[in-house]
């Protein structure tokens, strides 16, 4: 019988989908225009879902939008062609892309003209799309992909690498070691470009995973910071499982039938706070005398981003 909830912080939204969210909000306070987001904000249904209630349409393509409207851009960043594209159509541009996806696009740029890259990141992923789009990379996920660069990278050109954002911090490290070994002449940045939100994320999970059974990992399956925190929880703890929602939960099968006497829950940095109370509500119904506490030691997540001054930019 499940007796003890521990929920670790940081959890839930970090300071680049709260940027990203409040960013569409303020757009639509302050426009009488229909306002389009081309792709999800936030990889979250209920995120995406609140918004549509408020009258925010969501796109795929630019293409979907009529001619001269507000297209804000995802926190997961868009390739120069895209920028480009919305121009040719004379969309009114608002762009919430997480600041520090923006560093990460920064740097590529700055380099594209001195570096070659390699880019450790998710094949797909909307993140790693609008990366590669702003300069020539390879594209690597694993250290097998590292060996089958051989004879592709050019020994007497500078070599670099970029990092999705939300990647696991442990398996990184061990492509970046490969790397290192495949082409030694790389130069490493001064700084790695996982996020702090991921990182802290999978430290308060790594903190608290011997002191419970299982771990709960709310957050959608297109949601990559979310995805790699069951993957940390699971390599302790295999029963640890992922939901999106209260509903996706069978409290019979993933912690009666599994014992789970301690749960331990975090939350993908897109998955709303709401989601996590209406979780533990569920499992107070089903368990009165449950007991759901912070884990003790934890911390706050304190970061935040500024929205910009100009929102929107015409013809930018």
């Amino acid at each position: 019988m499940l007796k003890q909830v521990y929920l670790a912080n940081p959890r839930g939204f970090c300071a680049g989908v709260k940027y990203a969210i409040s960013f569409v909000d303020k757009v639509q306070e302050t426009t009488h225009e229909k306002v389009y987001v081309r792709k999800e904000i936030v990889h979250n249904r209920r995120v995406v879902e609140d918004m549509q209630k408020r009258g925010i349409i969501f796109i795929e393509e630019l293409s979907e939008a009529p001619e001269g409207s507000t297209v804000v851009f995802s926190a997961h960043g868009v390739s120069p062609a895209v920028v480009q594209e919305a121009k040719e159509r004379n969309l009114k541009i608002g762009d919430a892309t997480c600041p520090l996806v923006t560093r990460v696009h920064r740097k590529a740029r700055n380099m594209k003209d001195s570096h070659q890259f390699i880019y450790i990141g998710h094949e797909g992923h909307d993140e790693a799309i609008g990366t590669m789009g702003e300069a020539p990379m390879f594209l690597v996920e694993s250290e097998k992909d590292v060996e089958a660069l051989k004879g592709k990278i050019d020994s007497s050109r500078p070599l670099t690498y970029l990092m999705q954002t939300t990647l696991s911090v442990s398996d990184t490290k061990k492509i970046v070691d490969k790397i290192s070994e495949v082409f030694p002449f790389v130069e490493h940045p001064a700084k790695d470009d996982i996020c702090y939100a991921t990182t802290e994320r999978q430290e308060a999970v790594a903190q608290m995973i011997q002191e419970v059974d299982a771990m709960l990992v709310i957050g959608a399956n297109n949601s990559s910071n979310s995805l790699r925190l069951l993957q940390l929880a699971q390599k302790t703890k295999p029963k640890s499982f992922r939901i999106s929602a209260s509903e996706d939960i069978d409290i019979k099968a993933m912690i009666e039938d599994q014992e789970i006497e301690t749960l331990g829950i975090t939350a993908g940095a897109s998955s709303p706070q709401v989601l996590v109370d209406e979780i533990c509500k569920k499992l107070n119904d089903y368990y009165p005398n449950l007991n759901i506490s912070l884990f003790p030691g934890s911390r706050e997540d304190s970061m935040n981003f500024k929205l910009p001054k100009n929102l929107i930019q015409i013809n930018a």
